[in-house]
């Protein structure tokens, strides 16, 4: 639980480079005063040459984040990513290695680096899009390192990712300024931003390692399931070292759940592949006897102790004893795809919403009217877009992807494709709104017999 102290509101603030400044913690502005006055805030007096950032509101009023807050706020979604904008020189590549936007619909697909989590996707795609978020991004570690040369005291500064209109919600406390109350908002805690990412959807893949031959190691395949017999269990109460972690021990990702802290976000379709199945038709069980570890350490593995490095990475809020459970639509259609053998199945759509879906793609026509078939009833006068999953089904010369529109009975679309290229997958999601409204009612069928004819046949789908 995070304090409220004083949680407010503060609606259509403007950001720019004039109306939000660095300053330090124990500025007197204009010699008429300590903008953190002695008297009603004495938390700041060992970190007075810290940095913070001083944003103007409206009627001679302003907004004092603290620059480490600004920074876990807009970048703390995983410790990998905060590590890396600490360690300069920070280079894109430690970020993504790959990165395309279509121009046309907004669409962004990104090729994570290792090590990076897919928590941190949206911030990352931001980085690559607003090279004002880039730029505060490098000030991060360059002003530590400035500060390391001329042995002054190392307090990083940053600023906004972002220049624009905005809505904040903040905890934190109202200060008075030249004998006028509330004049001054300290932030404890930042809660949540409305300015818009710069992408309309994001669909993200994680670093693939490659095993000493050379091949790329993959769910589903025999050198992961290798990995995984030798992963090592946790020990209860495991310690957080401040040491590098280990380079034998496998990374493990440990999820923090908060509220969004992004309302845009909550609108766009963020989403990555999942594999359900692969050609073996095994899974995966750990049965090793290593002892458990005892201590973990964030960041990149750098020694041989026995630490385990962990990333943190922030997902939204919600019940984990919920977490990815199958949609009731999806159910039987999860049933029919076990039945197929000798087949890769990949889900291309798993997404923090509900790990299986995302929002169909919204045609609107000349007027600007979306077609009211893209929605689906949700109880009196409320609608939501239907949900659509695409799973990639392969065997070892051909591969279709497998389109599942939720509506009753179920729109099942099949479409032939070349490879897994990104591109070739996002254009699988736009065509299936078209499909759905020109054909929204479509018989029951078996998916599982209907993929294996059409394996069978070679007809084109």
């Amino acid at each position: 639980m995070q304090p409220d102290y004083e949680l407010e509101e503060f609606q259509d603030i403007e950001i720019n480079r004039e109306s939000a400044h660095l300053i330090k913690a124990g500025l007197n502005l204009n010699d008429q005063g300590f903008l953190l006055p002695l008297s009603e805030h004495p938390w700041h007096m060992n970190c007075t040459q810290s940095y913070c950032v001083m944003a103007n509101l409206s009627g001679n009023r302003r907004m004092i984040i603290p620059c480490m807050e600004l920074i876990r706020f807009y970048f703390g979604s995983s410790s990998n990513l905060i590590t890396a904008l600490f360690l300069p020189p920070l280079k894109r590549t430690s970020l993504y290695t790959a990165a395309t936007l279509n121009k046309i619909n907004g669409r962004l697909s990104l090729q994570l680096a290792e090590h990076i989590s897919g928590a941190s996707a949206a911030d990352i795609g931001r980085l690559h899009l607003d090279a004002t978020a880039w730029q505060a991004a490098l000030m991060i570690g360059t002003s530590m390192l400035t500060s390391s040369v001329t042995r002054q005291s190392i307090y990083p500064q940053g600023l906004f990712p972002f220049e624009g209109t905005t809505t904040l919600i903040a905890a934190g406390k109202w200060l008075s300024f030249a004998d006028k109350a509330r004049a001054t908002f300290i932030v404890y805690s930042l809660r949540s931003c409305s300015h818009a990412f710069p992408f309309r959807s994001l669909r993200y893949e994680k670093y693939k390692t490659s095993t000493s031959n050379g091949e790329i190691g993959r769910p589903g395949s025999s050198s992961a399931k290798e990995r995984s017999l030798k992963s090592a269990t946790e020990a209860k109460n495991q310690s957080l070292e401040e040491r590098d972690g280990s380079n034998s021990l496998a990374s493990k990702t440990k999820s923090i759940r908060l509220e969004p802290r992004f309302p845009d976000l909550t609108k766009k379709p963020i989403w990555k592949n999942k594999t359900l199945a692969g050609a073996d038709g095994t899974g995966n069980k750990y049965v090793g006897a290593a002892p458990p570890v005892q201590a973990a350490a964030v960041g990149q593995p750098g020694s041989e102790q026995r630490i385990r490095s962990v990333d943190f990475s922030v997902l939204i809020n919600k019940d984990p004893s919920q977490r990815w459970p199958v949609p009731n639509f999806l159910k039987p259609v999860i049933v029919q795809l076990s039945e197929l053998n000798q087949l890769n199945i990949e889900l291309l759509t798993e997404s923090e919403e509900d790990g299986w879906t995302v929002p169909i793609l919204m045609l609107c026509d000349e007027d600007g009217v979306i077609d009211p078939k893209l929605f689906i009833e949700n109880g009196i006068n409320i609608s939501r877009p239907r949900r659509v999953a695409v799973f990639a089904i392969k065997n070892q010369t051909e591969h279709i992807s497998l389109a599942i529109v939720e509506s009753v009975p179920l729109h099942t679309k099949l479409y032939a494709m070349n490879g897994q290229n990104v591109e070739e997958i996002l254009d699988t999601l736009s065509c299936v709104a078209n499909d759905y409204l020109a054909r929204p009612e479509l018989e029951e069928i078996n998916i599982a017999d209907l993929v294996n004819w059409v394996f069978a046949t070679n007809d084109p789908v």
